[in-house]
């Protein structure tokens, strides 16, 4: 007779074997849907904010020069700087709770 892990193990590999989503798979599917929609709405209100700017700056005077600027990093240039950061910290974060988990006791046992 299968024991309880061993009948868990049979349900995870039966589920990953039809491909069917689990209820977890469809709630981040739908998140992520969700935010991705939520990023276009923002784009195409940033984009006609920015067509009107455009169209109104030949009116507005000229910005004085700040010194040093073009030493300063660019926007894409941050924002690739904190990504790769953030991605550092994840993968710190991941190997942080994998050895936390590690070193937990029953940490080896399925939950039913």
């Amino acid at each position: 007779m299968p024991t309880d892990s061993a009948k868990g193990a049979g349900k995870k590999a039966a589920a990953e074997s039809t491909d069917e989503p689990t209820a977890e798979s469809n709630v981040q599917h739908e998140l992520l849907a969700a935010l991705k929609r939520s990023q276009e709405a923002t784009i195409k209100v940033v984009s006609a904010w920015s067509e009107s700017v455009k169209k109104l700056a030949p009116t507005l005077p000229d910005m004085p020069k700040l010194p040093h600027l073009d030493s300063l990093p660019t926007p894409g240039e941050l924002s690739d700087q904190f990504f790769a950061f953030a991605k550092e910290m994840m993968v710190a974060e991941q190997d942080f709770v994998q050895r936390l988990l590690d070193v937990l006791p029953g940490h080896d046992k399925k939950a039913d």
